[in-house]
């Protein structure tokens, strides 16, 4: 009697299928095992095997390309992560301007410098323009070298204001004694600019991109909304008053705080001590618009301010914080039609001692 060995065909097969099916690293089979799978295959299908290896070769190259694309595809479908950039790295990025000048400043990527002339620098952003002043439209895709972000800066010197829009619709009014550092064009992620001196924004809503400013103590993230950031480095405070909407403020190292409609957030970076109180927005906005407005107001309080718009020291002696002053003062005025309505309206005396200081004394 002939002993045959039983068909152990599918035994093998499907041990080969549940090792296909690991999630781990997959071993290998036993050389027994081996050997009988295909001794079997051969004997049962002769005039497929060429084709079988055909089939096995091009299966496992289907196999490595959907592995591939998938990869890549994965890759190429992750968020963007944003790009974190060091605040003193991009305010010192483009070469030293002219601080003289008494005329506003666009200094574009390439260290290009575009001088603004009038009270009022006036800057529309659109896809790879700017006009400015709404009659010279200028192209601000100059690279340097190379990178991917390009960033603008604006320069605005004593007794001037500007006012820009982002190519999103969000506008910024910058101050007196101020620069503005920019990408020509946001990040899909985020939209972040960069500020030394005074700023209000007015920022297009878009929740899907944060609005982040940036100063030299703290950031300011918004979505939308409309508020007043102050970070003068030659001033002791820093200043954050929310007009319309909620922004959230972020020191390093220190928690969130929250900001809502009418309050002013003070940071003090030598004592790092900050605070938070209702005001009157309309006393810290105004300047955006061209002018200040005092009502009883403490002189020292208005001379303050002044010194801050024109860049000058005025100096006084205590009895110029026994004064209060009401009315308004028109910013387009040069600093000494400013001195002279100030004299005019208060008894007091104004004498200039140096090219940038003044002394104030209150008549008897």
């Amino acid at each position: 009697m002939k002993l045959t060995q039983p068909d152990r065909t599918d035994d093998v097969l499907q041990e080969f299928v549940q090792h296909l099916k690991k999630d781990s690293d997959m071993p290998e089979l036993t050389a027994s095992a081996q050997n009988e799978l295909w001794s079997r295959i051969k004997r049962k299908n002769k005039y497929h095997d060429k084709r079988f290896v055909r089939l096995l070769v091009w299966s496992g190259s289907v196999a490595a390309s959907i592995c591939l694309l998938l990869a890549v595809g994965w890759y190429l479908f992750l968020p963007s992560q944003p790009v974190t950039v060091d605040y003193a790295s991009i305010m010192q990025r483009f070469e030293q301007v002219d601080q003289t000048s008494d005329q506003v400043q666009l200094v574009l990527s390439n260290n290009q410098k575009i001088t603004i002339e009038g009270q009022e620098a006036q800057l529309d952003y659109e896809a790879g323009w700017v006009n400015i002043n709404k009659n010279e439209k200028r192209s601000v895709n100059e690279d340097m070298d190379g990178e991917k972000a390009i960033f603008n800066q604006l320069v605005v010197p004593v007794g001037k204001r500007s006012m820009l829009t982002f190519n999103d619709g969000t506008r910024v009014w910058i101050n007196s004694r101020s620069k503005l550092v920019y990408p020509v064009d946001f990040e899909k992620y985020k939209r972040e600019i960069f500020v030394e001196g005074e700023i209000y924004l007015d920022v297009f809503a878009d929740p899907k991109r944060p609005f982040i400013v940036r100063t030299s103590s703290l950031d300011v993230k918004v979505l939308g909304t409309q508020f007043n950031v102050s970070a003068y480095p030659d001033q002791p405070d820093l200043q954050v008053v929310l007009v319309i909407g909620q922004i959230e403020i972020q020191q390093e190292g220190a928690s969130k705080e929250i900001l809502k409609p009418n309050q002013l957030f003070s940071y003090n970076e030598e004592k790092q001590e900050f605070s938070t109180s209702v005001i009157d927005v309309a006393d810290y906005i105004a300047w955006k618009d061209g002018y200040y407005p005092f009502y009883s107001q403490d002189l020292s309080v208005i001379l303050a301010k002044l010194s801050k718009y024109y860049g000058v020291q005025f100096r006084w002696n205590e009895k110029v914080r026994e004064l209060s002053y009401s009315g308004k003062l028109d910013l387009k005025e040069d600093l000494q039609a400013v001195i002279s309505a100030l004299e005019k309206t208060a008894p007091i005396e104004i004498q200039q001692t140096s090219e940038k200081e003044y002394i104030v004394i209150v008549k008897p």
